[in-house]
């Protein structure tokens, strides 16, 4: 649910197609150009509004918080808890 979300949110508010994002789930959406800062900050609002959640600033340093699939595990173990 959370991934498929994300890929959505990526195929509605870029130039990206849906089957590009799933082949890149592992990857940078920083290092692909996916995202400006503008863009950026629209999707992290769009995520806490979603989810229901907040992102503390060591979750925005994680690795993880780059891709596809690091940021849906970030979301499911918050929602999780």
């Amino acid at each position: 649910m959370v991934k498929k979300w994300i890929i959505d949110w990526f195929a509605e508010n870029s130039a990206i197609n849906t089957e590009e994002i799933k082949l890149k789930t592992s990857e940078s959406y920083f290092e692909n150009q996916w995202l400006d800062s503008y863009a950026f900050i629209n999707f992290v609002s769009d995520i806490e509004k979603e989810f229901s959640i907040s992102f503390s600033n060591d979750e925005f340093q994680d690795r993880k918080f780059s891709t596809i699939d690091g940021l849906t595990e970030i979301i499911e173990e918050k929602i999780n808890g």
